[in-house]
């Protein structure tokens, strides 16, 4: 698949493929649209992804991805949609996902992601669902999280967060679906 260079769009869900996604794919320059989401995918992402910088819509959900979001991800300004959500993807979720000022649903929901949400998501100003729920996130949300006027969407439920809910949540008046249950807040 790695030498179809004039390839845009590639779908491959809902199969049973197993094994590692290949580094060849980071060949397919001119790639938009890459969906592997409902296999029995392993290993790491591979860094090869953060060469495809046509790319607007990653979705590799429901597979049993594992390592951790490379910082490569950063190359990709012209994502609109993340999806990695019910992987085993672990570590931190990398401040460079603030560079990709196009995205507007970003999905890491269901996986072992640790450590504190960045505060660098607050530059996704596109950004209207973030799903960041059933991970092990700690510390507080971060404030800059009240810049995203166009997020609909928050959820951050079943995490260890603590603090105090941000009075700057007040203004994103476009939520329609908040959820922050099962962390340690305090009012």
């Amino acid at each position: 698949l790695g030498s179809l260079k004039n390839l845009t769009y590639l779908k491959l869900s809902n199969n049973n493929l197993t094994g590692q996604i290949p580094e060849s794919l980071g060949n397919l320059k001119n790639l938009e649209t890459l969906h592997l989401d409902n296999n029995e995918l392993a290993g790491k992402l591979p860094l090869s992804l953060g060469s495809l910088k046509n790319l607007t819509y990653l979705k590799l959900s429901n597979n049993n991805l594992t390592g951790e979001i490379p910082t490569v991800i950063g190359n990709l300004i012209d994502l609109e949609k993340v999806y990695l959500t019910n992987n085993q993807i672990s570590g931190k979720i990398p401040n460079e996902i603030g560079q990709l000022i196009n995205l507007e649903k970003l999905r890491l929901n269901k996986n072992n992601l640790n450590g504190k949400i960045p505060s660098s998501i607050g530059n996704l100003l596109e950004l209207d669902d973030l799903q960041l729920d059933e991970n092990s996130l700690s510390g507080k949300i971060p404030n800059e999280i009240g810049r995203l006027i166009n997020l609909r969407v928050l959820d951050i439920d079943s995490n260890q967060l603590i603090g105090e809910i941000p009075v700057s949540l007040g203004k994103l008046t476009k939520m329609n679906d908040l959820d922050l249950n099962n962390n340690g807040f305090k009012d």
